[in-house]
């Protein structure tokens, strides 16, 4: 019989989780991009960030998820960071609505809502884009509540077994016991909500007394905060400060629901339990208020000292220079009623991104030599900044824009594709040119290669960002074309040189710089595909002529 009720538990616990991990992938598929613009409106009063919050932590089921939506919204300079705390503190209410959901007993619903999920994915609806999240959020709800069932079915015999019984007792006055285990299986399933609603149905079937539950769910805050602890420590700047933000509140709210525990208990002061047991004679629902109370206190306490925590945060996390450079400086949400201010607001944020290659690239030159770290953080923030052109774009050609302004959208989603190969392109040159990682230092072939793309990189900055005009005029686009013209003969010649009389250089010393030659070669070729789309057309045909005419006489 035990083996029997084990499986039975142990079996409800899988589709549990399951479900769990359905549900909160799904919306999370459902509400990105919608969320982000509702989101953008709404942080700018605190009151509707809160509101917000509540529903994105209800929808999500993942005040993980929130975090991180809000957090890339802050790094790319969409909302502020005080105006994105509201959103975050009160999604943690929001979890609280499957907890009290799972105290309602809606077996025949669950039954009907798994037949339904089935004939969808037997028409094969679960393969379209428009329903595949939805269809795949109802098929987690169904399995989260009928594993609550399966939980709820296997733990019922267990109170009339004597052996549990004698455990039960011996444990009814240990809370520390209690607090511990919920902790313990929260840093282990990594939700706090999780661990609640499993303890909700073991107080339902009598395996668990409304303390225990009580100090099972604060525990379970605890485990929450440990395991948000562990995950900051790999972060930094914005995305630590919300990290830091959460742990505080989960502590705080954990450490006022234990005084009122202690109060209650050994003085004797009617406080949550009294609540609880005034708002309702159920003690399942009972249990599921008390993880609501406890989240709501917490997030009354983080939204009153918001102030004074910004601050701290601030000393603790202050900002990287990786979301300083990914922040876009031209593109705003205003823009997007006029197409064509839009649009120049992207060739110029493009512009920028094109001033920023030859950071990747290091010459002799140079004074203070960018290291590796600061590449990386060039890098990383110019593929954020690509990414919010991207979707700056898709907004645009959503907003059903006539036929000239979609060449233009498409030519910017091109020219965004090739400043993407670029950046992909330069930072792997950069890092074959620099010194080897035994000291030694680069050859002269490797100082050309990086002297003349350097040159190239700057000049076409330059050129592009000099004045306020959108597009170049003949004369520029003929200069631009020139520096971009094939350089294949020019590298292959330089490889053939290598194999001739590179016998000093050490073989791995042959085998970057024959690396280095392709990848300054694909770079021209790519530089040359940029300013392609950059030209005007006209301009571009007569500046190729030109080109060819000069390529001729040489």
């Amino acid at each position: 019989m035990l083996i029997e009720i084990l499986g039975t538990m142990t079996a409800g616990l899988g589709l549990f989780f399951i479900g769990v991990k359905l549900v909160g992938d799904h919306l999370k598929q459902l509400s990105g991009r919608k969320f982000r613009k509702i989101v953008t409106k709404a942080v700018n009063n605190p009151v509707r960030g809160a509101l917000l919050g509540v529903l994105a932590g209800a929808a999500t089921q993942s005040t993980n998820a929130v975090a991180y939506i809000a957090t890339s919204m802050t790094t790319a300079g969409l909302m502020s960071l005080r105006g994105a705390m509201p959103v975050v503190i009160w999604a943690n209410l929001g979890t609280s609505a499957l907890v009290l959901a799972a105290t309602v007993d809606i077996r025949v619903l669950v039954l009907y809502l798994l037949g339904m999920v089935g004939a969808a994915f037997y028409f094969n609806l679960d393969r379209s884009s428009r329903f595949r999240h939805l269809i795949g959020a109802l098929l987690g709800v169904a399995l989260l509540f009928l594993g609550l069932q399966f939980i709820k079915q296997g733990a019922a015999p267990l109170r009339e077994m004597q052996a549990v019984r004698d455990l039960l007792e011996l444990g009814a006055d240990s809370y520390l016991m209690a607090f511990g285990i919920g902790a313990a299986l929260t840093l282990v399933a990594q939700s706090s909500a999780t661990v609640s609603i499993v303890a909700v149905a073991m107080t339902s079937v009598g395996l668990l007394t409304m303390p225990q539950t009580m100090m099972v769910i604060y525990g379970a805050g605890l485990g929450s905060a440990e395991s948000l602890w562990f995950l900051s420590s790999n972060l930094s700047g914005t995305s630590r400060r919300i990290v830091l933000q959460q742990i505080i509140l989960k502590l705080a709210s954990t450490a006022i629901m234990l005084v009122l525990f202690g109060l209650e208990q050994w003085r004797n002061i009617p406080l949550i339990q009294a609540l609880t047991s005034w708002i309702t004679p159920s003690i399942s629902l009972r249990a599921a208020w008390v993880y609501l109370l406890q989240q709501l206190l917490g997030c009354i306490t983080a939204s009153l000292l918001l102030g004074p925590t910004l601050k701290l945060l601030a000393r603790l996390a202050p900002a990287t220079r990786e979301e300083e450079l990914a922040r876009p400086v031209f593109l705003y949400d205003q823009a997007l009623g006029d197409a064509e201010t839009a649009l120049d607001l992207v060739s110029r944020e493009q512009n920028r991104l094109f001033g920023d290659l030859h950071g990747y690239i290091v010459t002799a030159d140079h004074f203070a030599e960018p290291t590796p770290r600061d590449v990386l953080a060039l890098y990383r923030g110019n593929t954020g900044v690509s990414r919010e052109i991207d979707l700056f774009l898709a907004e645009l050609i959503d907003r059903n824009q006539d036929r000239q302004t979609m060449h233009r959208i498409l030519n910017h989603q091109a020219r965004n594709r090739v400043l993407d190969d670029l950046r992909e392109s330069l930072f792997t040159l950069g890092r074959t040119l620099e010194p080897t990682d035994d000291g030694r230092e680069p050859t002269s072939l490797a100082h050309t290669l990086a002297e003349g793309m350097h040159v190239i990189l700057r000049t076409m900055a330059d050129t592009l960002n000099s004045s306020e005009k959108i597009d170049l005029d003949e004369n520029e686009a003929t200069m631009l074309t020139a520096l971009t013209s094939d350089r294949s003969a020019l590298m292959e010649r330089l490889r053939h040189d290598l194999l001739g009389h590179g016998e000093k250089l050490p073989h791995s010393v042959q085998e970057s710089l024959f690396a280095a030659t392709s990848l300054f070669e694909r770079t021209i070729w790519l530089l040359g595909r940029y300013i392609a789309l950059v030209v005007p057309i006209g301009a571009f045909d007569i500046a190729r002529h030109q080109g060819t005419e000069n390529g001729t006489r040489r």
